[in-house]
C-alpha cells in the first residue's frame, strides 16, 4: 500500500505528471456523492426540525478539494451554505458542527438580537469520516497512479 508523500516524490520526476494527477484528483472525488448524502440524512436527523433548521442546513453543498503538492498534501471535505435568506453572510457550519448554533431571539433578525442554542454536534464530522468506500477509493488510486509512474 502506497502513501501519498511516495506518490508526491515520485511525481516531481514524471513527464505525464498531468494526466496522472488529474486521474488520481478524478478518483479521489467519486466518493463524495455518497458522503454528501450521508451528512445531509444526518443532518436531518440530528439537528432541530423545529423551524425547519434541520432541513435549511441539509441543503449544504459538500465538495472535495484535492491537493497533492507540499506539506498540506491530502483530501479535505468542504461544506458551504450561504445564510438567510440564501444570500450573505455565509452560516459557519463549523460551529453548528461542534454544538452550537445562532439563532434569532424571538423572530427577531437585526444584528444585535442573535443568541446562540446547542445542538446535537458531529452532523458533518460524524458521517465523513465513517464512510469506508473513501478510504478504499484513496489506497486504490494511490496504488494505481504509483503503478504508472513506476511503469514510465
Amino acid at each position: 500500500m502506497a502513501t501519498i508523500d511516495d506518490l508526491i516524490r515520485d511525481l516531481r520526476n514524471f513527464e505525464g505528471r498531468k494526466e496522472v494527477t488529474n486521474r488520481l484528483a478524478r478518483e479521489l472525488r467519486k466518493p463524495v456523492p455518497a458522503v454528501r448524502q450521508l451528512i445531509r440524512k444526518r443532518a436531518l436527523a440530528v439537528l432541530p426540525k423545529e423551524g425547519g433548521f434541520g432541513a435549511w442546513v441539509s441543503k449544504l453543498s459538500v465538495t472535495a478539494r484535492v491537493k497533492l503538492q507540499g506539506r498540506g498534501a491530502g483530501v479535505k471535505l468542504v461544506g458551504r451554505r450561504k445564510g438567510y435568506p440564501d444570500k450573505d453572510p455565509k452560516v459557519d457550519l463549523r460551529r453548528i458542527d461542534q454544538g452550537r448554533a445562532a439563532a434569532p431571539s424571538w423572530g427577531r433578525r437585526t444584528a444585535a438580537s442573535w443568541h446562540f442554542q446547542n445542538v446535537t454536534p458531529g452532523f458533518f464530522t460524524e458521517p465523513s469520516t465513517e464512510v469506508e468506500q473513501w478510504r478504499t477509493a484513496a489506497d486504490t488510486a494511490l496504488d494505481d497512479a504509483l503503478e504508472v509512474i513506476r511503469r514510465g
